[in-house]
């Protein structure tokens, strides 16, 4: 993979447990007229930095559909598309993937397809601080009091200052060659990560936080179609 344009990477090998069968594939569903997936890729692509976009998949019946949808649009879609299968976590499908970018000298944006709403500005942001500092995460500012419980249980150990409190979210971008570092570092040591930028830290990269200036929901439950919806009728 030589293209000096970036990769995108974007996960969708995952189970969708919490959907309570409501869809039968969260990444794959309806959305406002086209498949959840295709909202994020088609934002990525408008942002003309995409050379080539590498999609991971769980089975070979998910693959065939993502086949399908990807062929109704391979004369709009000026990317090369590769699948890649994925593996148990969502850190094994990312390691998956970025071994397949060795050669790649250039900026990778790893995104859940679950998430949908993210658009091109937000994804040009992150970008820039990425390729300022090596690594950049879109996050948002939590609203909430945070509480870390004592050993895991459900009594309270101590209330972090709301003003320090950050959420990660999707895309995360770094530099190719030092997040497949990372992530065979995390691998050596044995570690489980369920963001990238947990693995980045293990090999000391700095990684900035880009505040969002919008709504970057991940497709978790339900009803949470729902409110995309309604979110993208308001664009």
């Amino acid at each position: 993979m030589k293209s000096k344009k970036d990769i995108l990477i974007l996960l969708a090998a995952g189970s969708a447990r919490r959907m309570q069968s409501a869809v039968d594939d969260k990444t794959l569903a309806n959305l406002a007229g086209k498949p959840v997936f295709l909202h994020s890729l088609e934002s990525f692509i408008a942002t003309g930095l995409i050379g080539t976009v590498i999609i991971t998949y769980r089975d070979a019946p998910q693959l065939e559909r993502f086949r399908k949808s990807v062929e109704r649009l391979s004369n709009k879609l000026d990317v090369e598309i590769q699948f890649v299968q994925g593996g148990e976590t969502r850190q094994d499908s990312v390691r998956a993937a970025l071994e397949t970018c060795t050669d790649h000298s250039g900026i990778v944006h790893i995104h859940d397809a679950a998430r949908p709403l993210v658009t091109a500005a937000a994804i040009q942001l992150v970008r820039a601080k990425a390729l300022e500092t090596g690594g950049a995460i879109l996050a948002g500012r939590s609203s909430d009091t945070v509480k870390i419980s004592h050993q895991g249980n459900a009594s309270v150990e101590s209330s972090p200052d709301r003003a320090l409190v950050w959420t990660a979210e999707t895309p995360q971008v770094f530099r190719t060659q030092s997040i497949i570092k990372a992530y065979r570092k995390v691998a050596e040591l044995g570690r489980k990560v369920t963001d990238d930028s947990s693995a980045a830290e293990t090999i000391g990269q700095e990684i900035s936080l880009v505040e969002n200036p919008s709504v970057n929901l991940k497709l978790t439950r339900p009803s949470d179609f729902l409110l995309a919806e309604a979110i993208l009728k308001t664009r």
